[in-house]
């Protein structure tokens, strides 16, 4: 229903910081004892993924298939030149973005590799504040822009209470000054679980609403963390997934286990139906943000992403089946069992018969592959790196040869099947290889 001119004038009496113009058209207003996010005057849920995307020539295909999964936003963290692209095919296909103004972060740490310090570089300070504004200036008019996301973990890397600080008052600038040049869209800010909270409260109190990112079981544990510490705000979920690395158990070998892709799937639907939707009709919660669609083939992206190249993962129809209900038409191909054999040193190299149980549909064969990654590899590149491995069919049905890479210490080891629908499987285990004679 729209509403009449009295009622909108009764509405911006209660924007969570007041809006300069009747014509912005997305706001954050008071409706009970919550908040409704709205968009051109209508209420809003963001049922939302992380959006890294494969290459901005594909960008409509994405939104479009997206879409289809009843996707209605995308986060990105940061604005380069493909920003446009991205902005031009969310709009086509009816999604908005909440779009990120990237903050350099304080020590080297999840983000990045970067050390910037808030207590002392005013130079690189107003640098950043310029550059934030310009990016601003250069998409506020966009049609598809729900919000801004200014900074992401930044006062989880940073070195000590000083620096968060200083941060966060920082941070209180640019918030002010991107008001200033655009009343018409929210300005939150994103960090880790609860982190950022005691110091947005104390020196940011510019933000509109806290973006917080959470991953695994923690998200039933959050909204109770939330109102304990007294947080009067709405608070969106800009990153979910199944239980992330820096929480899980680790093997015999030191590798963390991963969770199976049934866990993985099962995380996402219960997290938007079971531990957000009290919150969400409460008005505390205005939407999720799943983590991430990209085609990455890569450490990060096998753990918890929605795509690996051209085939999808469980993640891709978890949130389609809690964005929209749609649940898979037939099963998907699952490993339930991965089995390493005694690795052996040859002069040809070091091989491992490795069985691994696969099922799915129908009985067509499943694809089976293998890889690896490194997590004792020197640089923050190569920990990252998934390694496609040799592998010929072992002597009984079920098990592979599988030629193991020259590198000194434990690896994770990943078992990968594809179906001809190109659903992707994944199950992993670590291997202890044998040091070099």
């Amino acid at each position: 229903m729209n509403p009449t001119r009295p009622v909108l004038a009764l509405l911006w009496a209660f924007v969570l910081v007041p809006l300069a113009s009747a014509r912005a058209a997305t706001a954050i207003v008071k409706s009970g004892d919550g908040w409704q996010l709205q968009v051109d005057g209508k209420p809003y849920v963001a049922k939302g993924v992380t959006f890294s995307g494969s290459r901005s020539v594909d960008y409509e295909k994405d939104c479009e298939r997206l879409a289809a999964l009843g996707v209605n936003t995308l986060r990105t963290w940061g604005t380069g030149s493909e920003t446009r692209v991205l902005l031009d095919a969310a709009q086509k296909h009816g999604l908005k973005v909440l779009v990120g103004l990237w903050l350099r972060q304080g020590r080297p740490g999840a983000e990045s590799d970067d050390s910037f310090d808030y207590l002392h570089d005013t130079q690189g300070m107003k640098k950043q504040l310029a550059d934030t504004l310009t990016q601003v200036r250069a998409y506020k008019d966009h049609p598809a822009v729900l919000a801004w996301g200014i900074g992401n973990e930044v006062l989880l890397n940073s070195p000590n209470d000083a620096s968060k600080e200083a941060y966060a008052r920082f941070l209180e600038q640019v918030v002010r000054e991107v008001k200033k040049l655009d009343a018409g869209h929210p300005v939150i800010s994103v960090d880790a679980w609860t982190l950022g909270v005691p110091w947005w409260m104390k020196f940011t109190p510019s933000l509109d609403a806290y973006g917080i990112n959470v991953y695994g079981g923690g998200i039933h544990v959050l909204p109770g963390e939330l109102q304990k510490a007294g947080v009067t705000k709405p608070w969106l979920i800009t990153e979910f997934g199944a239980q992330g690395e820096w929480d899980a158990p680790k093997d015999a070998n030191g590798i963390p286990r991963e969770p199976t892709d049934a866990e993985k799937y099962d995380a996402i639907v219960d997290g938007w139906k079971n531990a957000l939707a009290p919150h969400v009709q409460a008005g505390h919660c205005l939407g999720l943000f799943v983590f991430n669609y990209s085609a990455a083939f890569d450490h990060t992206g096998l753990w918890l992403g929605m795509m690996s190249g051209t085939s999808t993962r469980p993640a891709w129809h978890a949130v389609r089946e809690a964005y929209s209900g749609q649940k898979p038409a037939t099963p998907l191909p699952a490993i339930t069992r991965v089995t390493v054999g005694e690795v052996k040193r040859e002069k040809s190299g070091t091989f491992a018969q490795v069985a691994v149980e696969a099922q799915s549909s129908d009985a067509a064969p499943l694809e089976v592959s293998f890889a690896y990654n490194f997590r004792g590899a020197p640089t923050r590149h190569e920990q990252g790196e998934v390694v496609r491995l040799q592998a010929s069919p072992g002597p009984t049905p079920g098990s592979w040869l599988v030629r193991m890479p020259s590198v000194k210490g434990p690896i994770k080891l990943y078992a990968l099947a594809k179906d001809r629908a190109g659903n992707l499987a994944a199950a992993t285990t670590s291997v202890a290889l044998p040091s070099a004679p």
